[in-house]
């Protein structure tokens, strides 16, 4: 059946003696470097895939491949003031060389029961301060919780980054639990996303933890993947999708595209989703670019908003749809 077209409108551990985590109520509001994020050029990098039974945290031997960084050549816009419900955090690890910067988006409504985290990362050279990252935390934090962290143009670094994040929220979350009734049914969420370069990262995160739990763990676990923008085509068209192909049918993912995205043809998605294991659902973005950019650009912040919104939607399985588009039409609706 051809898919329905929605319209939108704008709208357990013990924590390690080794990892430190450190907070600032400050807000923030510093210019970082330009993230790179609109040419169809990006790292012929090969595709990364996690053997069974190696076990994600342990770090891995520096290979030649490791220091050739990604790379598009078009910078994002970035944005001059910081939002209002974003906060600091620093993580070590020993995963990592340095602390790992990210920004923490809490959601201005209190919920009684707090939510699953989604931890997001930026493209390739990019910040945590470029609008494509700031616009679609916003929107999502609107109703649920981010936690963006900073990375290098490295694949493999950018994926040990994933798994530093994720250690310390189980870590925290299990601080959290102790003492208390566990009377949650169901399986435990990991959510994982990013932005180009980030969401194919975010990808071989996903498969190297599933492939560092247990059969038990595995089925207690439900991971969902928030891909925006993602590099399907490398600098020489080539068709980079065997990660994705790689994922078990228990893990959902949601892509979030703009219809002029030249690394990622809506049409060459489809066909790759119609491969797919996973389940996947797809929203369009009309008339903007891989960086998520619109003409005018008056307009790319609430399309970006939007985009955060409708995978707040998503995860909380409100949206049904298999393919949902943001049209942004001139002098129409909440629009103009």
């Amino acid at each position: 059946m051809p898919p329905k077209r929605q319209k939108t409108s704008d709208s357990a551990s013990t924590p390690d003696p080794k990892r430190r985590v450190t907070r600032s109520s400050a807000r923030t509001n510093t210019r970082d470097a330009k993230e790179l994020s609109d040419s169809p050029i990006d790292s012929p990098e090969a595709e990364l895939t996690a053997s069974k039974g190696t076990r994600a945290p342990k770090p891995m031997k520096r290979s030649p491949n490791d220091a050739k960084p990604e790379a598009d050549a078009q910078p994002d816009q970035e944005s001059d003031s910081a939002p209002q419900n974003r906060t600091t955090l620093t993580i070590t690890h020993d995963l990592v060389k340095k602390p790992i910067e990210c920004h923490q988006y809490t959601p201005t409504s209190s919920l009684s029961t707090p939510p699953p985290m989604l931890i997001f990362t930026h493209g390739a050279g990019g910040t945590l301060s470029a609008d494509a990252v700031v616009n679609f935390c916003t929107g999502y934090s609107s109703s649920l919780p981010v936690l963006a962290f900073q990375g290098s143009m490295n694949l493999k670094a950018r994926t040990k980054g994933f798994h530093a994040c994720i250690d310390e929220l189980n870590s925290s979350q299990s601080t959290a639990q102790k003492g208390a009734k566990d009377g949650s049914a169901g399986k435990k969420i990991l959510l994982l996303g990013g932005r180009s370069m980030g969401a194919r990262a975010a990808v071989i995160a996903a498969t190297e933890h599933l492939a560092s739990l247990d059969d038990k763990e595995r089925e207690e676990l439900s991971i969902q993947l928030i891909l925006v923008s993602y590099p399907l085509l490398g600098p020489k068209d080539e068709l980079r999708d065997q990660i994705l192909l790689d994922l078990p049918k228990s893990v959902r993912i949601l892509f979030i595209s703009g219809d002029e995205d030249a690394m990622c043809p809506i049409d060459t998605l489809n066909e790759t989703r119609d491969k797919l294991t996973a389940k996947s659902q797809l929203v369009v973005v009309t008339d903007a670019n891989h960086g998520m950019n619109v003409v005018p650009a008056s307009r790319t912040r609430r399309v970006g908003e939007e985009t955060g919104r409708l995978a707040a939607q998503w995860v909380e399985g409100g949206l049904v749809e298999d393919e949902v588009f943001i049209d942004e039409l001139e002098g129409e609706g909440p629009w103009k």
